[in-house]
């Protein structure tokens, strides 16, 4: 018996078929360059059966010992066969869920949200739209997370540090405790906290093929972003698969080197963000938790571009907080993957390797901690457990006033 360590290819890591494999999916690949699939064979059926159990994880991007990104490469793909073959109506719901979310979100809320629960609903969809009827569409929020802060009793202008807060789709219209916690966190640490109202990252449309789109989206939402960094601010992100879009998709989609240059050398995952400030004396704060133990489940994207220690760092300030990471690889969710009907077995069966059995056997009282917005629905989905964002696990302390 051979472990698997890390995340590489959660498909491969349960069928164990060499298919489903960095190596199998770049030796396709190759063939089609070569000519040996046919004239046709970027746009075949065989290659898409090849790359359909890719979860666009990005592990091989730091774990194959040649960085072969399959994700990018499954999107240009994918970009390809959509022009060949024409697009699903799920791939049009999942590419336009920033704008539904945008409709939706507020008074609307409510009726959704029950609609979505009822088994006729999810039945329907899963007839019309290949969405597996065992999954839950996420709720929508009643109060938008941009309304709430233009509501809040605490306004701004009381600190002379500020940072640009990248209010993404989730935050926004559907889990906005998210970005309240993240907030106050910025703000106990003296920032002032500006929303960056820049649109989405494009991840769905990336992740799913429409490049073509993401490029012309991407790059209004990358410029909007940009007039911060003219004037010298930072911007900090919470959610990993924007993260990744923003400072390493939509750059290289882009033609303006400078400008994807800028945002990748301002742009900081909020944990990154934090712990320099710490480091550099700018943040003094002791941080408190209601819990005494945490479980982190890291986000695909997170460990593969970024890393978890800058989360570990930021939780080495809270006393007695007991932090253990999970040796786990991908969720199995993977953005809308665990969602289709197709892949919703091979979804569970991928959380079912090492995240699931964790969760279950943890003590009762230890939260769990998931940046992922679709890790934590795919955790909910396969323990019946709740997890969070790390950011919504800590506090710190008010600043005096005046």
């Amino acid at each position: 018996f051979v472990q698997i360590v890390g995340t590489m290819c959660p498909s491969y890591r349960v069928t164990r078929d060499e298919e489903h494999s960095t190596r199998g999916r770049a030796n396709a690949l190759r063939l089609v360059m070569t000519g040996q699939l046919g004239l046709d064979g970027m746009t075949s059926k065989r290659l898409y059966e090849v790359m359909d159990l890719c979860l666009s994880c990005k592990s091989c991007k730091s774990e194959c010992p040649s960085n072969v990104d399959l994700a990018r490469l499954k999107s240009e793909f994918l970009q390809k066969y959509h022009d060949a073959h024409g697009i699903k109506l799920r791939e049009r719901f999942v590419a336009s869920s920033t704008e539904m979310g945008g409709k939706i979100a507020g008074w609307k809320a409510p009726v959704v949200n029950w609609v979505q629960k009822t088994r006729l609903f999810r039945k329907t969809l899963e007839w019309i739209a290949g969405i597996d009827s065992r999954r839950v569409l996420p709720a929508y929020a009643v109060l938008p997370f941009p309304k709430w802060f233009i509501q809040r009793s605490e306004r701004n202008g009381r600190f002379s540090k500020k940072v640009v807060l990248f209010n993404d789709t989730y935050m926004n219209y559907h889990q906005t405790s998210v970005g309240i916690s993240a907030v106050e966190l910025l703000e106990s640490c003296e920032y002032e906290v500006i929303l960056a109202n820049a649109g989405c990252c494009q991840r769905p449309r990336i992740s799913h093929g429409f490049l073509r789109k993401a490029k012309t989206e991407g790059e209004k939402t990358l410029r909007n972003l940009d007039k911060f960094i003219q004037q010298g601010l930072k911007i900090v992100v919470c959610e990993p698969g924007c993260g990744s879009a923003l400072i390493d998709d939509l750059p290289d989609l882009i033609e303006d080197e400078q400008l994807g240059s800028r945002i990748k050398e301002n742009i900081k995952m909020i944990d990154e963000f934090l712990t320099r400030e710490i480091r550099e004396g700018n943040c003094n704060n002791q941080f408190t938790s209601p819990y005494d133990s945490i479980l982190l489940h890291g986000h695909c994207h997170q460990k593969s571009l970024f890393d978890t220690n800058a989360m570990k760092e930021v939780f080495d300030r809270v006393p007695d907080l007991s932090v253990e990471e999970i040796e786990s690889g991908c969720c199995g969710m993977a953005g809308s993957f665990g969602y289709e009907k197709e892949h919703y077995e091979m979804s569970m069966q991928v959380g079912e390797e090492k995240l699931f059995p964790a969760i279950r056997n943890r003590q009762n009282e230890t939260a769990i901690v998931a940046c992922g917005f679709s890790c934590r629905h795919q955790i909910a989905d396969g323990t019946g457990v709740q997890a969070l964002h790390w950011v919504e696990t800590l506090r710190g302390k008010k600043p005096r006033q005046g």
